[in-house]
């Protein structure tokens, strides 16, 4: 069974739902484009072999930085976790252009993602092979 793990400093960043105007994909934003590639170079530099391709779990643990005057001790505020999952999954994958840890987001059949408070902003990752 392999495993990854890694955590990747910086503040984490959502992706949000591609956007078609007149028939063209709108361009990623550079902050995000930056994070997927931090995220990509983090788990390359702990698997620089083959991608994984096979069923997946992933891990995620999203540590933001808390607002001056939080409403509540759990960051139940943006970024949505959703949004910031669909842009870490999307640094893991490989593409036409570029290497990744997995061949495809396809492969997830498990992930958790969680976002806290606590620590240096950035993201615990874990990818973990599936046994059946």
């Amino acid at each position: 069974m392999k495993l990854i793990h890694a955590f990747i400093p910086g503040k984490p960043v959502p992706q949000g739902s591609v956007n078609v105007y007149g028939g063209r994909v709108v361009s990623v934003k550079p902050e995000l484009r930056k994070w997927r590639d931090a995220i990509r170079a983090a788990l390359l530099a702990k698997h620089p072999g083959e991608p994984l391709d096979g069923p997946l779990s992933v891990s995620l643990v999203f540590q933001i930085q808390p607002p001056q005057k939080p409403r509540w001790a759990l960051p139940a505020v943006k970024p949505d976790v959703d949004k910031l999952i669909r842009g870490a999954l999307d640094s893991m994958s490989t593409t036409k252009t570029q290497a990744g840890v997995i061949t495809d987001d396809a492969r997830v059949v498990s992930i958790t993602a969680t976002k806290t408070y606590h620590g240096t902003p950035g993201v615990f990752v874990t990818i973990t092979e599936v046994q059946p």
